[in-house]
């Protein structure tokens, strides 16, 4: 293994430090990747985004795979002072990526075949949409889309918080809900909202589903076989104040005393359910 490796410049650093600020992302096409799990994804399954890596002696010596995977990827590597590196980011673990800020896909193409879709309305919290992200990439979904109003879909913190996620599942930013719900239900996807109320409540639906696949009973509502956009709303409003169409608003119960879920738990439930009724056959 030989890594390409090159000092960096002062100005090298003080250029990668400043793509924390979202002006500076979006001047440069550029952001930050932070912590080994993120940047081992990042080098496994999307190198040609990396522009320079910068880690400590120590972390290369404690993930010996992401320099592997460095080296193969022929990315410059750049190795820090422990100094340098906190004042480049204090909870990297020794490990920051800069990349160039992955094209948007179109909708058609995220849509045409997709089994499963996750799209957020407004989600604030850059920890939230991380965790949504890093959630549909493990029920197997085909795509995220992402509301205009929701934190940005690229930025370190989201982007750390999925944990390298962002690199295995595609994802669009900038959506309206009502032209999304549109062109998913135009793709032949049903639409579905995950709310704490609702018309129909998810365990009957996963019932049903499982009814109809044994027994050949047709569903009474939205079958969770089928290939399905799951919308989740505001952490804090829901949906209070959106008027899209959908084909079903769905229930997620609470069986104890808490006031409500977590949205990306939420979304974590209902996104399972259909990804475990998609391929119950």
């Amino acid at each position: 293994m030989k890594l390409r490796t090159k000092e960096a410049t002062r100005s090298q650093l003080q250029r990668a430090q400043r793509l924390h600020r979202r002006e500076q992302r979006s001047r440069h096409g550029q952001t930050l990747v932070q912590g080994p799990q993120a940047v081992r994804e990042l080098l496994a399954c999307a190198s040609g985004l990396a522009r320079d890596l910068y880690v400590t002696e120590e972390a290369i010596e404690r993930h010996g795979d992401v320099a592997e995977l460095a080296s193969a990827a022929g990315v410059w590597t750049h190795v820090l002072a422990a100094q340098d590196m906190r004042d480049l980011s204090a909870d990297a673990q020794g490990v920051v990526a800069v990349i160039s800020t992955p094209e948007a896909p179109g909708l058609n193409s995220l849509l045409g075949e997709a089994s499963l879709v996750v799209a957020t309305l407004d989600i604030a919290d850059p920890g939230n949409l991380g965790t949504i992200i890093r959630t549909a990439d493990a029920a197997g979904a085909d795509a995220v889309a992402v509301g205009k109003a929701s934190a940005e879909l690229y930025s370190p913190k989201v982007m750390r918080s999925a944990a390298g996620s962002h690199f295995h599942v595609p994802c669009v930013a900038g959506v309206e809900a009502s032209e999304l719900a549109a062109r998913a239900r135009e793709a032949g996807l049903q639409v579905l909202t995950a709310e704490g109320t609702g018309e129909w409540e998810l365990p009957v639906l996963i019932r049903e589903a499982a009814e109809a696949r044994i027994l050949g009973a047709a569903p009474s509502g939205p079958d969770l076989r089928r290939r399905t956009l799951w919308f989740v709303g505001n952490e804090a409003r829901g949906f209070a104040g959106c008027d899209f169409d959908v084909d079903a608003r769905v229930a997620v119960p609470l069986y104890g005393k808490a006031e409500s879920l977590n949205v990306s738990t939420a979304l974590a439930v209902c996104a399972y359910a259909s990804a475990m009724a998609q391929r119950a056959d």
